[in-house]
């Protein structure tokens, strides 16, 4: 019998995976092709799936922010890239007390923004004070998610907020007070969302393709280049045009300085992100597809998996009339064929049925939460006892772009829809095109139904993936059980290890009940390099700083 072709380009990605294992959870190690010098005859060009929404680590909640915002910030904490657990990085030494209530950050001495403003505790203080006030109302816009509700509860001053206050003690010093302790907080503080930018550089802007867009100051190993770099580099490489330039900070201390300048493009479609990268115009391209493994493979280039981390999923509007009635959230459940979807060639191998909203490698999956087998007649049954007459129901999804956590948004639109529409259901499809803000689109829009949606781990704690849909996240579903609200907070406070994931084994089975959104896939991602890259650090978190990044010569 002959292999399928599945299997064989999974074998070809499994078979390169082993060749490049280190690169994913160790520090990737030089090659024996010294970096050259940086300038203009050097640019490294990463072709990204989509665009970043923002230069603003207070502002960005998406994946592309986050990968530029990764390379100019720096946090209080980093991620351990063998385990990813938090490490010292702006603050030399981080200390609990006060059984948890009390976090005490001792800060690097001499760190400068690369405004030329100091990174010291007063710093740091603002910006602590920044992300924990309220964004002021604004009529007829829906609040979006929010990292900080998320990893403290709430906003300073609401009554759910664990947050109490932040003072500086002396330049180097910053104390957090909490008005109960939050287990996750330490890996919390090393996502790119709590990034310390410069207070003095908050107002700055700079014009981007007609736009003025907030380009705050960081302490990273690149700066935002200035518009006369820009022209340079693009003089340089005209394949440069039109992407996010990033040039090494001369400020920046750290043990990995940046080499080279930097390209980040925006290229939605894969296709067109694997003909760059075979003009050799790119370099680095995120977000291979499974139809791209054999020409990579057969061309002898480098693909780089990644461990997973992540969960995609269609997120269901339990504030519109039809779906918030839990039969048809269950006919939902019972018709997607989500074997067929996991097992297609839309998603890498290694990708796996998902049946919990948190991965796997978390451990608070649970084999007695609800599991829905495709069963078509019984969602048909579900339907009629939802009084479900064939009403429209909007569909949200992304056109024209990818992500880590959803390679092709059209196709597993298309399956799924195709699922619901067999038993009856009367789908529209609502694309949203690749240049809005794909989550925004989702919360604004009242009369959606169902949107995709994927979710990848800023660290590595179950409850960066269930509060979320209790609280923080409450925007995308209209999803409301305040036992599952409790049974979070209960989990940020536990101390205990096993009391903590059987709470959230505990909202886990809530949730699969409730559906507030189904589970597809957990999916793997991967990207592939050109000849010019001779190693590049891989992150289940998406932690990969560009400085880490070593060319070859030539």
């Amino acid at each position: 019998m002959q292999p399928t072709r599945r299997a064989f380009l999974g074998g070809g990605l499994g078979l390169l995976g082993l060749g490049v294992a280190g690169c994913a959870t160790s520090p990737a190690a030089p090659s024996s092709a010294a970096p050259t010098s940086s300038g203009p005859s050097r640019l490294l060009v990463v072709g990204a799936p989509a665009r970043a929404l923002t230069r603003d680590p207070a502002r960005a909640l998406d994946v592309e922010s986050f990968r530029l915002i990764r390379q100019v910030f720096e946090t209080l904490l980093g991620v351990d890239a063998d385990t990813g657990a938090p490490t010292p990085r702006l603050a030399e030494r981080h200390e609990e007390s006060d059984g948890g209530r009390l976090h005490t950050f001792h800060l690097v001495s001499g760190v400068v923004f690369d405004d030329g403003e100091p990174c010291d505790a007063a710093a740091v203080v603002a910006n602590i004070e920044r992300w924990a006030a309220a964004p002021a109302p604004v009529d007829g816009t829906v609040a979006p998610p929010s990292s900080f509700v998320s990893a403290f509860g709430g906003y300073a001053g609401d009554a759910d907020s664990a947050f109490a206050g932040v003072e500086a003690r002396g330049e180097l010093e910053v104390r957090l007070r909490l008005h109960s302790p939050r287990r996750h907080l330490a890996a919390a503080l090393a996502s790119p969302a709590f990034a310390i930018s410069s207070p003095a550089s908050w107002d700055r802007t700079v014009d981007v393709d007609g736009s003025e867009v907030t380009t705050p100051a960081g302490t990273g190993p690149y700066r935002w280049a200035d518009a006369a770099e820009t022209a340079e580099l693009t003089r340089a490489h005209p394949g440069a045009s039109g992407a996010t330039i990033l040039v090494p900070s001369a400020r920046h201390r750290g043990s990995d300085p940046a080499a080279y300048p930097v390209a980040v493009q925006a290229w939605g479609r894969a296709s067109v992100r694997l003909r760059e990268l075979r003009r050799g115009t790119a370099d680095v391209i995120d977000v291979v597809a499974p139809g791209q493994l054999r020409p990579l493979v057969e061309a002898g280039t480098q693909v780089l998996p990644r461990d997973p981390l992540g969960v995609l999923y269609v997120g269901m509007n339990l504030d519109h009339p039809r779906v918030r009635s839990q039969y048809l959230r269950q006919a939902i459940a019972y018709a997607v064929d989500r074997p067929r979807i996991a097992g297609s060639d839309v998603f890498l191998e290694g990708t796996r049925l998902a049946h919990d909203l948190v991965p796997p490698s978390l451990g608070v999956g649970d084999e007695e939460a609800r599991r829905y087998d495709v069963n078509p007649g019984r969602a048909r049954e579900f339907l009629r006892l939802a009084g479900y007459d064939g009403e429209p129901l909007e569909f949200l999804y992304p056109a024209g772009t990818a992500r880590p956590s959803l390679p092709e948004p059209e196709r597993v639109y298309a399956m799924v829809a195709r699922d619901l529409g067999a038993v009856g259901m009367h789908i529209v499809p609502v694309p949203v095109p690749e240049d809005q803000d794909y989550l925004h689109a989702v919360v604004s829009r009242p009369t959606r139904a169902l949107h995709l949606m994927g979710r990848t781990g800023d660290y590595r704690d179950p409850h960066a993936f269930l509060e979320p849909f209790a609280r923080s996240g409450r925007a995308e579903t209209g999803y409301r059980n305040p036992r599952v609200v409790e049974d979070v907070d209960a989990a940020a406070a536990e101390t205990d290890d096993d009391t903590r994931r059987a709470l959230f084994r505990r909202v886990v089975r809530a949730m699969a009940l409730d559906l507030p959104a189904l589970p597809l896939v957990y999916p793997i991602s991967a990207l592939a390099t050109g000849p010019r890259v001779a190693s590049y650090p891989t992150s289940p978190q998406l932690d990969e700083p560009f400085s880490r990044v070593r060319l070859t010569e030539g």
